[in-house]
This record gives structure tokens, C-alpha cells and sequence, in this order.
């Protein structure tokens, strides 16, 4: 890595640390008010922690090393640029490529206000392997800003000459004392579709217990909250660019049968992700760049 990429991480109080999974590395970046942690394989902001707070973010115990990808369960991996399984092939991996691959870091600094800025990059053709699963080249990016809260700025270039169809997440795993008694709120009256009992159904109220849930919320406003009352906090996520939601806890059975998560961390955390699933798949045409935006903030859970 570029040397004045290390002192700039330095001078903002990171520091660059070899990693065990899959051998890649990882920031670490030390403030006054939080510590963060980016993986640079999948690229993503794995810890977002505050000061006398609780994670933020979840990561699972269990490394997925037995799995074919190996680890999926942590922090805010991006899904692109498909959601869910590959309709087209379905030997591909589920969620798409963008979680996959090493990342590179291209840039750090500071905000004006003096937020932390950490800037990543994938691009298709310093990776051989990704042109057997996406044909078209392209370049990503993602930008996180670090502060009161954390954002994710991802833009995706599509470098090709062809129209491309996509779908997307930031399949973000919010740590939760007890998902059995969080709370999902900013979904009532909106439509989704049910992955465990099947079919079309419209939201009545807010979603609790948030455990056995795999719905994607088409069409979707552009705020959510997550109330956790055991670490006494309310989880805001707002968006732009978005505009399906994602629920997902497998439940005490599921988990069980999984290889890549242990029996009880069902209960740890509540996938909230802002998407564009579904009816919300849209074309990025030749030579085009878009954006998506996540703000994630949290603020001590009032009891009225």
C-alpha cells in the first residue's frame, strides 16, 4: 500500500492491521468519541463503536471458514449487483460480488467539520475471477464518513457499453441485546413479500419480535428505527437512493441448521437492510455512475 496512505491514516489515528480472514487487512481508526473497524476483504465497515456504548454493528463468532465464501454475518457488507440468489446462475453466490473481493484503500482524511473519511474502491479488472461471474466492467466506491454516527456513501460505475440490470443492499447486521424483544418501526401500510411463508402482504404496525424474518418492503420510506429496549437505545437509518427495505433474523430453527452462524446469535442481532430489490431492481445504463447514501445514528431509547 501507498506510504502516504499510511501516514494519512496515521495522522487521523488509524493504523492499518494484518488480518486472519482470508488474509487481508484491516482499519482500525482510534477517536476521542469511537472506534471503527473497515475490512478491506468485502469491503466494509465491520465495528462502529461510541463511547460508553454498545457495538453498533454485529459480528458473528463463527468465521464461515467451512463455507464455500466463507464469512457473511457482520458489520455492513454490500450486496451487488444482485440481491439474494442469482436468477441466471444459480452456482453463483448468493448477494453478488461486491462482498467477495478484496478492496483497495485509495484515501483517508477529514471532513470539514472534522468527521473521519475513509475511501475504498473495487475495480472488475484487478480481479480475473470476476469477469467469469460479470462480464461487464465497472468500478465501485465507497465512502464512509465517521463521526456522531456513521454514512456510507457507495457510488457503482458501469464501465461497459451494455445496459446492466441490478439489484442491491447495504445488508447492514445491527447488534441488539435480544432481537425477540426489538422493535422495527417506519414499515406500517408498506407492501413486501414474504421469503419464509410466501407471498404479498401489507405491513399492520410495527414488526416485533424481529426474529424469523425474511421480507423485502418494496417501495419503502426512506427512514427507519430500530428500538432495542435491552441496550436501551433507538437505531435510526436513513437513506437516499433506496428504496426497498430488508428484514432478516433466521429464528432459533434456521439457525440452527446453518454452518455459518452459532445456535443462539439469532438472538444478537436484526438485519435492517436498505435496498433496491424486488420491484425496485433498476437499469444503470452504459458508461453511467449512481449513488446510494446510508446514515446510521443512535440516541438513548426514552421509555414513555
Amino acid at each position: 500500500m501507498d506510504s502516504q496512505l499510511i501516514s494519512e491514516l496515521e495522522a487521523i489515528g488509524g493504523e492499518l492491521l494484518a488480518s486472519s480472514f482470508k488474509g487481508c487487512d484491516e482499519i482500525v481508526i482510534d477517536q476521542l468519541g469511537f472506534t471503527a473497524k473497515i475490512s478491506l476483504w468485502g469491503g466494509h465497515l465491520s465495528s462502529f463503536i461510541q463511547n460508553g456504548f454498545e457495538d453498533l454493528l454485529f459480528q458473528s463468532s463463527n468465521d464461515g471458514s467451512d463455507t464455500r465464501f466463507g464469512r457473511k454475518h457482520f458489520g455492513v457488507p454490500v450486496c451487488w449487483p444482485w440481491f439474494g440468489a442469482n436468477l441466471k446462475h444459480s452456482d453463483l453466490q448468493a448477494h453478488g460480488i461486491a462482498r467477495y473481493f478484496r478492496w483497495e484503500l485509495v484515501e483517508v482524511g477529514r471532513f470539514k467539520n472534522g468527521d473521519i473519511k475513509v475511501v475504498i474502491q473495487l475495480e472488475s479488472e484487478d480481479h480475473p475471477l470476476i469477469e467469469d461471474m460479470w462480464p461487464q466492467a465497472f468500478e465501485l466506491r465507497q465512502t464512509f464518513r465517521l463521526g456522531d454516527g456513521f454514512q456510507v456513501h457507495f457510488s457503482a460505475a458501469n464501465l461497459s457499453y451494455e445496459s446492466i440490470q441490478v439489484s442491491e443492499a447495504f445488508h447492514t447486521y445491527f447488534y441488539v441485546g435480544d432481537s425477540r424483544s426489538a422493535v422495527l418501526k417506519g414499515l406500517d401500510q408498506v407492501e413486501y413479500e414474504d421469503k419464509f411463508v410466501g407471498g404479498r402482504h401489507k405491513q399492520e404496525g410495527d414488526i416485533t419480535p424481529c426474529t424469523y424474518l425474511d421480507r423485502v418492503y418494496v417501495n419503502a420510506p426512506s427512514v427507519t428505527y430500530l428500538e432495542d429496549p435491552v441496550f436501551n437505545r433507538r437505531i435510526t437509518v436513513e437513506t437516499e437512493g433506496t428504496s426497498s427495505v430488508v428484514a432478516w433474523n433466521p429464528g432459533e430453527a434456521l439457525a440452527k441448521e446453518r454452518n455459518d452462524m452459532d445456535n443462539m446469535e439469532y438472538q444478537s442481532f436484526v438485519c435492517v437492510e436498505s435496498a433496491n430489490a424486488l420491484d425496485n431492481a433498476h437499469e444503470v445504463g452504459p458508461r453511467e455512475i449512481y449513488h446510494l447514501k446510508m446514515k446510521v445514528t443512535s440516541e438513548t431509547l426514552i421509555n414513555s
